[in-house]
């Protein structure tokens, strides 16, 4: 599978918002690797060029479509890790856009890492303003951990943006024990030839077999680089100019969720975002798209409740 996704990385072709791709037996392999299932669906696949990195989108178009999510994975993870999330937007008829962020899954950029928030943004501005030319409205977003905080970013920054709602599952405002990793990067900062710090995997689903096959899936990095700790600090002081929103948002959190610091978030979120509804999950921990089934359907249910209401 290694050789597969090597070869998917280094694809060319740019994606095409109006035809499907052809499928070859290397994206066949990708796609039933992490699991998905999409019969009756159009799949698009490919690259676009943003600022110089390559970013691997992916569009799953159902027949009989009723609006347009962008879907937006978190940190470590990739588009194959959205999938249950994926599936379950098709089955409720939307068409979703979703791609590796810069340095995740089949998308070129340094590992891991980001210089700036700011160029997670410009990809999502630089999609979506493709998507009003050349989607079908209305338009929505959800975001999972960091790209519940690229959301954010976003919609914050653009209140003329066009998505009729959003949707936070998990999102990073800060991190867990925040203030030890500050106090963690300004020690490290001054030892030479240290540049990242290994990787635990956390416990951040009750469901074993995800737990078991994040940490054999190959897109996973192994890693965190320190520029991109320093670019979440950083992004934190840069966040708090920006002025509140009346954009339609539900905030949906796990209460075991040991990720994020999630009150902390919760807080600054509904400071934010007036017109916010808040849904808490029992027993919810950080990968709620990939939870254990009942946690997970629960997740999957009130979001398209909310997405449906008037």
């Amino acid at each position: 599978m290694e050789k597969v996704l090597e070869r998917l990385s280094r694809w060319e072709k740019p994606v095409s918002f109006h035809t499907p791709v052809k499928k070859t037996s290397d994206i066949e392999a990708y796609l039933d690797y992490y699991g998905f299932n999409l019969e009756g669906i159009d799949f698009h696949f490919g690259k676009v060029d943003i600022d110089g990195t390559k970013i691997m989108v992916q569009i799953f178009s159902p027949k009989e479509r009723k609006g347009t999510v962008f879907l937006l994975h978190g940190y470590l993870d990739h588009v194959g890790s959205l999938k249950n999330m994926i599936q379950s937007l098709i089955k409720h008829h939307y068409c979703v856009i979703s791609y590796d962020l810069q340095g995740h899954g089949l998308s070129g950029g340094e590992a891991a890492s980001v210089n700036d928030f700011s160029k997670y943004v410009l990809v999502l501005e630089k999609l979506m303003q493709r998507a009003r030319d050349e989607m079908s409205s209305p338009f929505y977003i959800i975001g999972h951990s960091t790209g519940g905080a690229i959301a954010i970013n976003y919609v914050l920054k653009h209140h003329d943006h066009h998505f009729n709602k959003m949707v936070l599952v998990a999102p990073l405002i800060r991190s867990s024990y925040w203030h030890l990793t500050k106090v963690g990067l300004f020690l490290t900062k001054p030892v030479p030839f240290i540049d990242d710090i290994g990787r635990n995997f956390r416990q951040n689903s009750s469901s074993k077999n995800y737990l078991s096959f994040t940490k054999n899936d190959p897109l996973q990095p192994k890693a965190i680089p320190l520029r991109w700790v320093e670019a979440l600090i950083k992004w934190n002081k840069e966040i708090q100019s920006y002025s509140p929103t009346n954009t339609t948002t539900c905030m949906i959190q796990g209460d075991k969720d040991k990720t994020v610091d999630w009150e902390y978030n919760l807080a600054f979120i509904q400071d934010k975002f007036p017109c916010l509804k808040v849904v808490p999950i029992k027993n919810g921990r950080h990968a709620l798209f990939n939870e254990g089934k009942n946690i997970r359907e629960e997740v999957f249910t009130k979001i398209h409740q909310f997405l449906k209401e008037n």
